[in-house]
């Protein structure tokens, strides 16, 4: 392990028996280790090393000691904890393993991760010390993991270390496009293409390039801006890299109307809108379409200044571009949106379930609920989104809201299942506060009376069910709901 590349390793896993039998091959070759858990407990990794007899040459430590379960995880913050760490361990043989299950909990945990990769390439180039970043390939989102292939030069496996052929330099992942990829592969092959192959070229001179699986297909802004992160779930909220809040705010007083075309554009991906179709959107009682277009131009004009951010309209904006009588919407280069995450991480979540994995099923879960601050684009007025002949928002909205739904009572199903049921009574008492008439929701939070014993109120819970039903003309319940609270009832 002494070789400089193979100082930075990453370590894939499915299986815990595979993960525990590499980490413990792992350490055989070092004096100390440390190891930060996340996905488990630090009582979980002592209760698993101590079985195996690892002697105590090392030390379980959380991933909160090392800012990693922070809403903003930041790479300096890491690094200097580590680098606490190392220093106390006074010792050069050091492996420090760390698991990567924290992308999934923090939002943005892609564009952190990626983050992250760099600094600890740039720590390891100035220390003697080995990482190891392992990835549980059934909770981490698959972008995720593909980052995590790309980042280390070599991965270890059943047969040990292998030198890993998609590798990619920091600075190419960076940018994350297709092309600087390309080249650098195609280099690795085909020796006379090295020294002929471009650089990695800046955001001005960049051709169009497109985010690797992203939902929304909108094309790269030529921009030197950083990436956004836009939360479209609650108020449409639009962060700048360095943090700071796009304000909407303008002399125009127009701000739904922005938000509106923003959010708008955003669905409508690479398709663009028309004028006509905007201007419909927006003022569709208005008799005269002249009119209405020439609102249209000063509300894009002012779109223009809100996403620039320096107050100035830019007829040839980077972000609001027109080309054939068609709108679009561009954003800068791996722009972050909470929308493909919340139902990968949802999907992710249903597939654990359906294994048996209640853990992995409850990150995921969790992870997903952090997500979801309210319904689609909240804060638009329901005239711009109540369009019966252009249905761009509603259904969606409908969709996302169900699927908020499914991952509560699922969370409840998974805390019931795992005895703490308090906690699964809470998760039911969410859905039920806003469709009191959801089966799913009112079938679990029985069971989970009828399992805590408390029967009186296993008893008033179906009442209110009943008398729910019967308030919204839905009839009674399910022949399924009632067979369950007869049997349920008769533990009493």
């Amino acid at each position: 392990m002494e070789q400089r590349q193979q100082r930075f390793l990453g370590l894939f896993f499915t299986e815990k028996t595979s993960l525990w039998r590499d980490v413990i091959n792992i350490m055989d070759g070092f004096r100390q280790w440390i190891y930060i858990a996340d996905e488990h407990t630090v009582a979980q990794v002592k209760d698993i090393f101590s079985t195996n007899h690892i002697e105590d040459q090392g030390e379980v430590l959380s991933s909160s000691d090392f800012f990693l379960r922070e809403q903003v995880v930041r790479a300096k913050p890491v690094i200097d904890a580590i680098e606490q760490n190392v220093a106390l361990t006074r010792h050069e043989s050091l492996v420090i393993f760390c698991e990567m299950t924290w992308a999934v909990r923090s939002p943005s945990g892609d564009i952190y991760l990626r983050e992250l990769h760099e600094a600890f390439q740039k720590y390891l180039a100035s220390n003697t010390i080995t990482i190891v970043c392992v990835y549980n390939e059934s909770i981490l989102l698959n972008e995720q993991l593909l980052l995590g292939l790309f980042s280390h030069s070599n991965i270890y496996t059943a047969d040990g270390i292998k030198e890993n052929p998609y590798f990619l330099p920091s600075e190419i992942i960076k940018k994350n496009q297709l092309k600087p990829r390309f080249n650098y592969w195609l280099s690795n092959i085909d020796s006379q293409r090295r020294d002929i192959t471009p650089k990695p070229q800046t955001a001005n001179n960049e051709k169009e390039n497109y985010p690797i699986e992203k939902i929304f297909n909108s094309m790269v802004a030529q921009a030197n801006e950083g990436r956004w992160k836009i939360r479209c779930f609650g108020e449409l909220r639009i962060h700048r890299e360095n943090g700071e809040l796009i304000d909407w705010n303008t002399k125009a007083g127009a701000t739904k109307k922005l938000k509106t075309i923003f959010a708008f554009l955003l669905i409508r991906g690479e398709k663009g809108a028309t004028a006509e179709e905007l201007a419909d959107l927006l003022w569709s009682d208005s008799d005269n379409t002249e009119q209405a277009l020439n609102r249209l131009y000063h509300a894009i004009r002012y779109l223009r200044m809100v996403l620039n951010g320096n107050g100035e309209s830019v007829r040839d904006s980077s972000f609001i571009i027109h080309q054939s009588s068609v709108y679009y919407l561009r954003l800068p280069y791996d722009s972050w949106i909470d929308l493909p995450m919340f139902q990968e991480l949802c999907f992710k979540g249903n597939q654990h379930i359906n294994e048996g994995n209640l853990e992995q099923a409850k990150i995921c879960y969790e992870s997903a609920e952090r997500l979801y601050s309210g319904d689609l684009f909240n804060d638009i007025p329901i005239k711009y989104i109540e369009n019966n002949d252009n249905d761009w928002c509603w259904s969606k909205r409908f969709w996302f809201h169900e699927m908020y739904h499914k991952l509560l009572y699922s969370l409840a199903n998974i805390y019931r299942q795992l005895g703490q049921l308090s906690q699964a009574i809470n998760y039911c008492d969410k859905v039920l506060a806003e469709d009191p008439t959801l089966e799913a929701a009112q079938k679990e939070k029985l069971l989970a009376l009828a399992e805590s014993k408390r029967f009186d109120a296993l008893h008033r819970q179906f009442k209110i069910y009943t008398e729910s039903l019967r308030k919204f003309n839905m009839g009674y319940p399910s022949q399924e709901i009632r067979d369950l609270y007869v049997n349920i009832s008769k533990k009493n």
